[in-house]
């Protein structure tokens, strides 16, 4: 191995130390609670060195969205079935998000602090969360219209498109309800949120056969 792909090596296992010591803090403080200082504490680093890899806190997040995304997509790949994927997105991502360092999960309590932010509209942190979650919306719907085979693919992609939408929105709605510290059984309505598209999806399909 020549010197100069250890060196490089060495960078990116430095830059990805950062951004895991830093994770924890960037969920708890959020985008404007979180500075520079911060991220040099928590990796243990001189500040020089987190200016060496990172160019400003934007970058920072950047990088950060990014990471996370890479576990997300480790954790979720292959999707399986609807139930299984809300199991995992309810009883096992959502209630992490009350946890300060499980990436997978982090991803979704920084994001949606950019979310809500709309004055961060020119951010690049923002912006790239927001095209994260495009590719996850995408990436989803993809794997639930796959799993109509026999349905027309117009109607497997509309299907697979409220599957997404209703998804998406009681995950986030469970997010919250863990950041904020509610007494809920996340694993009991996992099953229910299931049981819940699973009955729109009967009816869909119904629907569709008398025609």
């Amino acid at each position: 191995m020549t010197t100069r792909r250890k060196t490089r090596q060495a960078s990116e296992s430095s830059k990805r130390a950062i951004l895991e010591a830093v994770l924890s803090r960037a969920v708890e403080a959020g985008y404007e609670g979180t500075t520079m200082a911060d991220v040099a504490s928590a990796s243990g680093l001189p500040i020089g060195s987190v200016y060496w890899h990172f160019q400003n806190k934007e970058q920072l997040f950047v990088e950060l969205l990014d990471y996370c995304f890479e576990v997300w997509k480790q954790a979720n790949a292959p999707i399986g079935s609807m139930r299984d994927l809300l199991r995992r997105s309810i009883s096992e991502s959502a209630a992490a998000s009350a946890s300060l360092a499980a990436p997978a999960a982090a991803f979704w309590s920084i994001g949606l602090v950019f979310a809500f932010e709309r004055r961060l509209e020119d951010n690049l942190a923002r912006q790239r969360y927001l095209a994260i979650r495009k590719e996850m919306f995408q990436f989803v719907t993809c794997q639930l219209r796959a799993s109509y085979p026999e349905v027309p693919e117009d109607v497997a992609e509309e299907l697979a498109h409220d599957l997404a939408v209703m998804g998406r929105a009681l995950t986030d709605g469970f997010r919250v309800a863990a950041a904020a510290g509610d007494d809920i059984d996340f694993t009991r309505y996992a099953e229910l949120a299931a049981d819940a598209l699973e009955s729109l999806v009967t009816t869909r399909l119904k629907g569709y056969e008398h025609a």
